[in-house]
């Protein structure tokens, strides 16, 4: 199969609708993220429904035309396959090829910078190093208690969490692998004030990141007791939201043997998705909704002895 490299004019182009598009949302991303955005200008997933819809509906049209069915008949099939064909594929578990490599993009940023200077929300390519520095800090920031430390193993993804300032809007510290090996005694100390704290392991869906997360209590120094939960990308995730995949040399006796099949099949053939092709809107989405705090229900024998204890000149609490 041909696959044609897009012109440098119309990758500008998407470069331009990408940037605008994620400036309307008011995120800073990264470059890695952006390259993304441009994929997905450039091969939307709904154009791809509707381009393999097209291809089913006129072969079954042409099947049903050469076995000499009547027209109203092959109209009525073909339109059931048209309605129901998109729903199907939509379920369907698969990722794409990325339609441009990061050579033109490479290429294509450049030109848009020279034309409309640097993008607004763009995060500069080398990201620094975290400026929480434990022990400088007011000495009673450390009497408080912290249910969440983020740790990404990709450096850039940590630099853009904090650029949208989402360590201020759910309390939590968000710290690169390199930043976070070990995690400092404060943050540890901190960690175990919290009623329920948890370690966040941010990843990609690739061999090397599942071996992290199996290395990470270790080479972080952790204590024993707070619970470490992954919550990067895993293959099935990347493959139920039909994510950009990439390839590279894998070693199949790395391939974890807790993974379902279909997982360790997409990543046995050399397949990987970084957790930097997720929208960068969807990736604080889905932060937010994890560490959100969910209110517990009162189960129903709780509501009768409240109720058991109100009456006359007293009040539900």
């Amino acid at each position: 199969m041909i696959r044609r490299t897009p012109s440098l004019l119309s990758l500008v182009t998407a470069l331009d609708q990408s940037v605008t598009r994620l400036d309307s949302f008011g995120v800073r991303y990264t470059r890695r993220q952006l390259y993304y955005e441009v994929c997905r200008t450039l091969r939307p997933f709904s154009r791809l429904v509707d381009r393999w819809s097209y291809s089913v509906t006129g072969g079954i049209a042409g099947l049903m035309a050469l076995s000499g069915r009547r027209p109203l008949w092959n109209g009525l099939v073909s339109a059931a396959v048209r309605v129901t064909f998109p729903q199907l594929v939509r379920h369907l578990p698969f990722t794409i090829h990325p339609p441009v490599s990061v050579a033109p993009f490479d290429e294509a940023l450049a030109v848009y910078q020279t034309r409309y200077g640097e993008p607004a929300g763009l995060l500069s390519a080398v990201p620094p190093m975290s400026s929480l520095t434990f022990g400088e800090r007011e000495s009673d920031l450390y009497d408080y208690g912290l249910a969440y430390a983020i740790i990404c193993q990709d450096s850039s993804i940590a630099h853009m969490l904090r650029a949208n300032y989402l360590h201020m809007e759910i309390p939590c510290a968000i710290l690169a692998a390199k930043e976070a090996t070990p995690l400092p005694d404060a943050l540890v100390a901190m960690l175990m004030r919290a009623p329920s704290p948890r370690v966040l392991l941010l990843h990609d869906a690739s061999p090397s990141s599942m071996r992290w997360v199996r290395e990470a209590p270790a080479q972080l120094e952790l204590p024993y007791g707070l619970r470490v939960r992954s919550l990067g990308l895993r293959p099935i995730h990347a493959l139920r939201r039909h994510l950009f995949a990439l390839h590279q040399p894998v070693d199949l006796g790395e391939i974890p043997v807790t993974l379902l099949p279909i997982e360790r099949l997409w990543m046995g053939a050399g397949l990987y998705t970084e957790i930097a092709a997720l929208p960068p809107v969807s990736l604080l989405r889905a932060l937010r909704a994890v560490t959100r705090v969910r209110p517990k229900r009162a189960s129903w024998w709780s509501q009768v002895r409240q109720w058991r204890t109100s009456g006359y000149m007293s009040w539900v609490s």
